[in-house]
């Protein structure tokens, strides 16, 4: 589309790279005009922290991507889900850009589908150190425990500390809860359902972990533990398994876990 870093006549600039490669984008961008608007789609509120600091003149607001996609060769992208975006800070004129494409668009005021977002990546993680895919992680009991106990810890954490959180579902966090911890077979077709979530479907986490690259569990499981570490709270599910999985990094093969040495480590 282009191959200027010149921002001269944009109205939107969407960055969509991974965390560890953020810092790096930001210092050569040139300097950012009061007629364009900064778009981060990156996981977790630490990125938006960082976009927020080194352009402190822009406007940012954030625009949570749902979807999962995996990369089984080069130039070949097998999407496993439906497409959805939920566009942050009031913006109804990019909400709008996405007119007839098919992809399902919603509001969210301020950061709160940021932090919703995040609370449904926590997942992730816990895929990560087991090698298990989505339809494990809801068919399965004992991973189930897992989430429902890393969901509980992550939004006592957010509602103590005052941070809003709007979860991509049309249900309230305690059914939702339920769902997931006694609905049986109900996550799973609800997923696919839904998010039309395909079997054998993971989080990228997991192709992280297993190719021994750097993950974002520090910008997921980790910021809930710095959270509650700033306010005086204890959070150590979530930050037993950033621990985890910050520990296999570079492992190859990794030294993944069973789903009950998973459970073990973590105190359930």
């Amino acid at each position: 589309l282009t191959d200027s870093l010149s921002l001269d006549g944009v109205e939107y600039l969407v960055i969509c790279v991974k965390y560890p490669a953020l810092d790096k984008l930001l210092s050569e961008l040139p300097p950012v005009p009061p007629t364009c608007t900064i778009v981060s789609t990156l996981n977790g509120v630490e990125p938006l922290r960082l976009i927020r600091k080194r352009l402190p003149q822009a406007r940012v607001i954030p625009m949570s991507v749902m979807y999962n996609g995996q990369l089984p060769g080069p130039l070949h992208a097998h999407i496993t889900t439906r497409a959805e975006v939920i566009v942050g800070g009031g913006d109804t004129r990019l909400s709008a850009s996405f007119g007839d494409t098919g992809i399902k668009v919603s509001s969210a005021q301020g950061d709160s589908a940021v932090w919703g977002k995040l609370l449904i990546n926590l997942a992730n993680a816990i895929c990560a150190t087991t090698h298990k895919t989505f339809k494990d992680l809801l068919s399965d009991h004992d991973l189930r425990v897992i989430y429902t106990a890393v969901l509980d810890e992550a939004t006592a954490v957010l509602k103590a500390s005052g941070n809003a959180y709007q979860l991509p579902i049309a249900v309230p966090y305690p059914v939702y809860r339920q769902i997931i911890l006694r609905g049986g077979p109900l996550p799973w077709w609800f997923a696919r359902a839904k998010n039309g979530l395909r079997e054998g479907a993971y989080p990228s986490m997991v192709s992280d972990v297993e190719q021994g690259r750097p993950t974002e569990v520090q910008q997921l499981n980790g910021e809930i533990a710095a959270l509650a570490r700033e306010h005086g709270l204890a959070a150590p599910v979530n930050t037993r398994i950033a621990g985890i999985v910050g520990g296999m990094a570079g492992k190859l093969p990794p030294p993944y876990l069973g789903i009950a040495a998973l459970r073990a480590e973590l105190g359930l």
